[in-house]
């Protein structure tokens, strides 16, 4: 039986839990003709959200949508045509303009340039609408929160979590339906592993929907999730692999739960050298998506699942959380 969990496309329908408040700011930004950013962690909701919002306006003859990801974008000159595809557009039917995985143009020479240009754009009362998403959240904050491009000219609409309830009944009632079945307290241990992470969530309970035949036991359970890191092994390794040892030192301080890395309790403890160091450590491992530091300065590991993997095979201090009561 093919699994209904489904985690490697567009979540519609009843497949698209919670969020609807989201999807309202969204829909609301587009309707008074403003843009709006959207920038979170790989994977998390963004094509999702998008998705659900533009269905509003697939059918309506005032909007055309236009979609273009920056992704495969590795030259100026590939840009500027882009640039010059969307100046073009007529202004009526009004055009939406999707911008996909927008960090990517911090790789393009002279990219502050093309970014003024593209400020242009979005100043122009006949313009588009521009919806932009990016994954690359440091390198997003880098534009529109430490250099201020498109300053008070767009929204920012974020992610709500995805309440566990919610996705606790949904994993329940699809279990239940197919005769299976599967204990709240279980999942709640994937909403907590997972930190609430969909993409992940999905990957664990369709492990454990195929694993199962009629009670999920825990042993099953912890088999899904061993899976699961075993799928991403690889790449967690090489992430791991590309950093320095210094890197290395403060990522396992962050691992440790330490808030002020650059006090000098935590510069001693962890062999950082002093606190220059430790700002050079910060934008390093912010550069590579592998740590994001809120407005109070605080440190937190990006990727839920790589955080379980420091934990299991790199900094090994693995706690049994689960055990079968059989």
């Amino acid at each position: 039986m093919e699994s209904p969990f489904t985690h490697n496309s567009i979540a519609t329908g009843n497949d698209f839990l919670s969020r609807k408040k989201d999807v309202s700011h969204l829909v609301s930004i587009i309707a008074d003709g403003r843009h709006a950013v959207i920038y979170e962690p790989p994977r998390t909701g963004k094509s999702s959200l998008v998705h659900m919002a533009l269905g509003q306006y697939v059918q309506n003859p005032g909007y055309h949508i236009f979609t273009f990801s920056l992704l495969n974008i590795y030259d100026t000159e590939d840009f500027l045509h882009k640039l010059e595809e969307i100046s073009s557009l007529p202004p009526e039917p009004r055009p939406i303009v999707l911008l996909e995985e927008f960090q990517c143009i911090l790789r393009l020479e002279g990219w502050e340039r093309l970014l003024r240009m593209l400020e242009k754009e979005w100043q122009r009362p006949d313009g588009p609408v521009f919806i932009v998403t990016g994954s690359g959240v440091n390198a997003m904050k880098h534009i529109f929160e430490v250099k201020k491009f498109f300053y008070r000219l767009y929204d920012r609409v974020r992610l709500s979590p995805i309440d566990e309830k919610i996705i606790s009944d949904h994993i329940i009632k699809t279990f239940l339906r197919v005769g299976r079945v599967v204990e709240p307290s279980q999942t709640e241990y994937i909403y907590d592993i997972t930190d609430g992470h969909p993409w992940y969530i999905w990957q664990i309970a369709n492990s454990c929907f195929n694993l199962t035949k009629g009670y999920l036991s825990n042993s099953l359970l912890s088999e899904a999730v061993d899976s699961l890191l075993y799928t991403h092994f690889v790449r967690f390794q090489e992430t791991t692999d590309g950093l320095s040892r210094y890197q290395i030192y403060l990522l396992r301080a962050i691992f440790d739960g330490v808030t002020k890395v650059s006090s000098a309790d935590v510069i001693n403890r962890y062999r950082l050298n002093s606190s220059a160091n430790v700002h050079r450590l910060k934008e390093a491992l912010s550069k590579k998506e592998v740590v994001v530091f809120d407005a109070l300065d605080s440190p937190r590991i990006i990727d839920p699942i790589y955080k379980v993997w420091l934990d299991r095979f790199y900094f090994k201090t693995e706690k049994t959380l689960l055990t079968d009561n059989s």
